[in-house]
């Protein structure tokens, strides 16, 4: 009885041994190297991502669940189309696919590698992307250049993808700014042997959807710049790893306004040379913030925000927005990572809100700037992560304005 109670322990602890070795294989073969695309549908239902390894993902908000449905994703091209349960997605061989979330597929066509694309609501126009930020029109016969005018700035030269969104009338495309901005007249499409050595659009640009024109170019930002415009085309607002913030009213693009600095206020424009330097800065309305326990080198608490911005995503349909900052982790546990919230047309910020560090999101490389998403009709943001291929979704309470997080997804 003794020596079968023992046998019968010893089975059960081969069994259990080979329980955990076969989960600890199944997570290491399906383990998922980090998000590089991600986006959110509108309902908040779902989001699809897409990583380095080439996996294309669709995560399950409500369930919390996640089904791998690619090995060999382009890297930026996870998308959702507005208002639909419809993403886009190109392979490995180019071919762009419009699937719904069940698997059907709707179309699929031969593109160039994008390196992003948007498509409507009303899916009459797809936007795509090169990896030299040359802007497209349509696919197949209906292809159309709509900035070609340089190879230069660049994914590869500047280190991020040109982000391009889509709301109301008007669609805008951001990339690297430079302080004063290239002003001048110049056609968007140009002849290869009339290239300019680098483009005048690569900054903001507010363009026409339905006549594919430049409207305004948007000036002021400087190095690598974010840019996006509230869902129902009112309000461009961008950002930059120079800590510049600005808004335009489409209705009025040639008046930029700045966002406040966390620190100093809103830059003052066109004041008289000689003043103070805090003459320059109105910190009128600035609200308290979370800062560093330790001062700078000036005596200087600062901020645990930074307006370095590597994202702008509209959070709630009222015009909110949240301006993501570019942090590193830092292994001695002193990280921080806060979004600051705005109002649009409002040049101060609102409240601070803390994304956490457990797991750090995906704000730690400017490569993957299209690694954060939201849904404003559902109050979602939804990250990746800095060193693992989940996501974590946020609930944004608009009555409390505060943010949660609701499901670190893995």
């Amino acid at each position: 009885m003794l020596a079968s109670l023992k046998n019968r322990r010893r089975e059960l602890a081969i069994i259990a041994l080979v329980i955990g070795v076969g989960v600890w294989l199944w997570s290491t073969l399906h383990r998922l190297e980090p998000v590089t695309s991600l986006s959110i549908s509108s309902d908040g239902r779902y989001v699809l991502s897409a990583h380095k390894d080439g996996a294309l993902v669709l995560w399950d908000v409500e369930g919390q669940q996640r089904e791998q449905l690619s090995n060999d994703a382009n890297l930026y091209s996870a998308y959702f189309i507005p208002e639909s349960d419809t993403f886009l997605w190109q392979d490995q061989n180019d071919v762009v696919y419009v699937q719904r979330v069940d698997g059907d597929v709707v179309e699929e066509f031969e593109h160039f590698p994008t390196y992003g694309h948007v498509m409507s609501a009303d899916w009459q126009h797809y936007l795509s992307s090169n990896r030299t930020w040359n802007i497209y029109h349509g696919y197949g016969d209906a292809l159309r250049p709509v900035l070609l005018d340089s190879q230069s700035p660049s994914f590869t030269g500047t280190g991020q993808v040109l982000n391009l969104s889509i709301g109301g009338r008007y669609f805008v495309s951001g990339g690297s700014g430079s302080p004063g901005g290239e002003q001048e007249d110049s056609p968007p499409v140009r002849e290869e042997d009339d290239f300019r050595f680098s483009s005048s659009y690569g900054g903001v640009t507010l363009w026409d959807i339905d006549t594919l024109a430049p409207v305004a170019k948007l000036p002021g930002n400087s190095s690598k710049t974010y840019a996006t415009i509230s869902p129902d085309g009112q309000w461009v607002v961008s950002g930059d790893e120079n800590t510049i913030g600005l808004y335009w009213s489409t209705s009025s693009p040639q008046d930029r306004h700045h966002l406040a600095d966390y620190l100093s206020g809103v830059y003052l424009d066109n004041l008289p040379e000689g003043l103070e330097d805090d003459e320059y800065w109105d910190d009128s309305e600035l609200i308290n913030g979370p800062r560093k326990n330790n001062p700078d080198e000036y005596g200087i608490y600062r901020p645990l925000a930074t307006p370095k911005t590597l994202a702008l995503v509209f959070i709630n349909s009222s015009k909110e927005f949240l301006l993501i900052g570019h942090s590193h982790y830092r292994k001695d546990g002193s990280s921080q990572t806060y979004a600051a919230l705005f109002e649009a047309g409002n040049p101060w910020p609102q409240a601070y809100l803390d994304l956490g560090t457990d797991p750090f999101p995906s704000i730690n490389d400017y490569s993957r700037n299209l690694s954060i998403d939201s849904a404003p009709e559902a109050n979602l943001l939804a990250t990746g992560h800095a060193f693992d291929g989940g996501i974590t979704v946020y609930r944004y309470d608009p009555e409390e304005r505060t943010l949660t997080r609701e499901w670190v997804g893995r």
